[in-house]
């Protein structure tokens, strides 16, 4: 099973799991975003996403970190039940900006719902794995905020209407990572639910930089998806 851990100075999570977890999250992924084209609006949404199922590919590979973790089962035991075990068990694990994760499990919604139509039955896993991996990032989510500002975000995870981020700015999305890199350890941790909230509302910031894009796609004769946005992440991240 997948978890999440926060990275030593809060730049984001970890996250965890086994080959399996990998494997099944990342064809869940696929199985709902689609082709490209397929969801109009939607084609800068699905490429970062995409570069979720990227990093997962690698990491189930080995081409990522590789964590030990303890199996509990003593010696005498394994022993006894005639297991042929060793002590650890090996996970895979990659780094994501917490932005970068919340945005991944709002924006999931609308990909559940749109998919919704390839659908085979009710019973289908495709949607269990994608709401399992959400179920995750707000349980995380919870335990980083405390229950009292968690609580003041729980409206946002249940989405008022599909397709809400249909023709969303993603550049905003590395405007986010970008302001909270710069920020120390502490403030980080202090500004995790607020860019939960930035992320569920599209508010002045996000117009804002709306604005920017398209000024910048207007000047340049670019379309908005192909302007890149003008900030910089740091060359060593300090996770």
């Amino acid at each position: 099973m997948i978890w999440l851990e926060n990275t030593p100075n809060y730049a984001g999570a970890y996250l965890s799991g086994d080959r399996n977890d990998f494997v099944s999250l990342n064809e869940a992924i696929h199985l709902v975003v689609g082709e490209e084209g397929e969801y109009p609006g939607y084609e800068l949404v699905r490429l970062r996403i995409l570069n979720l199922c990227n990093e997962l590919n690698q990491a189930a590979k080995g081409q990522k970190e590789v964590i030990l973790v303890p199996n509990g089962l003593e010696r005498m035991n394994r022993s006894r039940l005639s297991i042929d075990s060793k002590e650890n068990n090996m996970y895979f694990r990659i780094r994501i900006l917490w932005p970068e994760l919340l945005f991944l499990g709002f924006v999931l919604n609308d990909f559940i719902e749109l998919s919704a139509k390839h659908r085979q039955h009710f019973w289908d896993t495709t949607p269990a794995r994608i709401r399992l991996f959400q179920s995750v990032i707000g349980e995380w989510l919870e335990n980083t905020v405390g229950e009292s500002k968690f609580r003041l975000l729980k409206s946002s995870l249940t989405p008022s209407f599909i397709g809400y981020y249909q023709n969303f700015v993603t550049q905003y999305i590395d405007h986010l990572n970008i302001e909270f890199l710069k920020m120390d350890k502490e403030k980080r941790l202090a500004n995790v639910s607020i860019a939960a909230k930035r992320v569920a509302n599209k508010d002045a910031k996000y117009i804002k930089i709306k604005r920017q894009i398209e000024k910048l796609a207007v000047k340049d004769g670019m379309s908005p998806n192909t302007v890149e946005y003008p900030g910089s992440y740091p060359e060593d991240i300090q996770w």
